[in-house]
């Protein structure tokens, strides 16, 4: 949306007389942007925050109103009298207006509300987005996510290669992440090397699938300051409205938590919330599957089962062969599109006769390193993408 901004504001210092190639301008904005565009035009203008819906209506009324003041006085009315006399005598918000050049004011505006290093939005600024967009959220029965990242060693980048260079460090992350939210989400530096997305209107799934997105990016992109390459990671935390909170204090405290649970296992992965104190959310994957039994004196044979959930430590699945508790088994998972399969080894932790010859096994995944944990988490992500995209 800074980008949108910044297109809006240089119409406005490119056309600062001709009114008709200036509303042109701006409406050719609008048809490529949506009229969602139409909050930030009001925003630059009047400072008055307004949804999209109420924002592209004003806007289109102000165009009239601008046409019908020059036809009633004869001459050609400023779009910005228009706008002053439309929202200071018609939709009455504005009670006492004052006149400020845009430039002052936005430079002012961006120091207010931006972090000068990273340019992602200030800890203030952030407080007041979250407060809105749970407001917003509980009104339109949405869901939103938390993401809350934390740069792993960052210390130790700052103590080997300076302070400078984790300033550069720093401000290529953020880039990295304001690179692949959406306009509508928000990026903030919420202190040090802690950065903070909201994500409106976003499940639990979907904020997972971008914050391995990012984590994959930040990881395999080669940070260089003064001809060195630095190895840089990030954790995340993630926690989703309402099913996490529907306060917004508490929903950032369950990012952070959840965020101090991937540091202390091993860093450079993102972990989920869960507030029945499981470690991994599992996500619904009805499926087709193999199982084979691998502490067998016996050649192990395949079978075929049905899968029911998958979390990042262990699945639920039917099949109508029986196994004993602590058997050790192996687990083909296939991925759809790819025509390829995953394997993984776990333990039996639960069975249950589900209905006459159907049984329900659990399986809890065999101890894995944090790369394991990471390649789960890809097969999740793409397993999700394969069936709802």
């Amino acid at each position: 949306m800074d980008t949108i901004r910044d297109s809006i504001i240089a119409c406005l210092d490119d056309i600062p007389d001709d009114n008709e190639h200036l509303i042109s301008e701006l409406n050719n904005l609008i048809q490529i942007h949506g009229p969602k565009i139409c909050s930030t035009i009001i925003h630059i203008l009047t400072h008055l925050e307004m949804e999209p819906s109420k924002a592209a209506e004003c806007w289109d009324k102000i165009v009239i109103h601008r046409n019908e003041l020059s036809n009633t006085l004869k001459r050609e009315i400023n779009l910005r009298t228009a706008i002053c006399d439309y929202f200071c005598s018609i939709d009455v918000s504005l009670r006492n207006p004052k006149v400020v050049e845009i430039s002052i004011f936005e430079n002012k505006d961006k120091a207010s509300k931006y972090d000068s290093l990273t340019g992602l939005y200030n800890r203030t600024h952030f407080d007041d987005w979250l407060r809105k967009e749970i407001a917003r959220s509980k009104r339109h029965n949405q869901e939103l996510s938390i993401l809350f990242f934390d740069l792993d060693n960052f210390k130790k980048i700052n103590d080997t290669y300076g302070h400078l260079a984790g300033d550069v460090v720093l401000k290529n992350v953020s880039q990295i992440i304001s690179d692949e939210i959406r306009e509508e989400d928000i990026a903030v530096r919420y202190g040090g090397e802690e950065l903070v997305v909201i994500l409106p209107q976003t499940g639990k799934m979907m904020s997972f699938i971008l914050g391995e997105r990012i984590r994959s990016k930040i990881e395999t992109t080669v940070q260089r300051f003064e001809g060195k390459a630095i190895d840089v990671t990030v954790s995340g935390g993630l926690a989703t409205f309402p099913s996490d909170s529907d306060n917004e204090t508490e929903l950032l405290q369950f990012a952070d938590r959840a965020l101090y649970e991937a540091k202390c296992n091993g860093k450079n992965y993102i972990a989920t919330y869960q507030k029945h104190k499981r470690r991994y959310f599992r996500m619904d994957f009805n499926s087709e599957i193999q199982v084979q039994e691998i502490n067998t004196e016996i050649a192990p044979a395949e079978v075929k089962a049905n899968s029911k959930n998958f979390s990042k430590t262990g699945l639920l699945f039917e099949s109508d062969r029986g196994f004993n508790i602590a058997d050790q088994i192996r687990i083909h998972l296939p991925l759809e599109k790819a025509k390829k399969s995953f394997t993984i080894d776990g333990s039996v932790v639960r069975v249950e006769v589900y209905e006459a010859d159907l049984y329900e096994i659990g399986v809890s995944f065999s101890e894995m390193d944090n790369d394991a944990r990471k390649d789960i988490s890809k097969f999740m992500m793409k397993h999700f993408e394969d069936v709802h995209f």
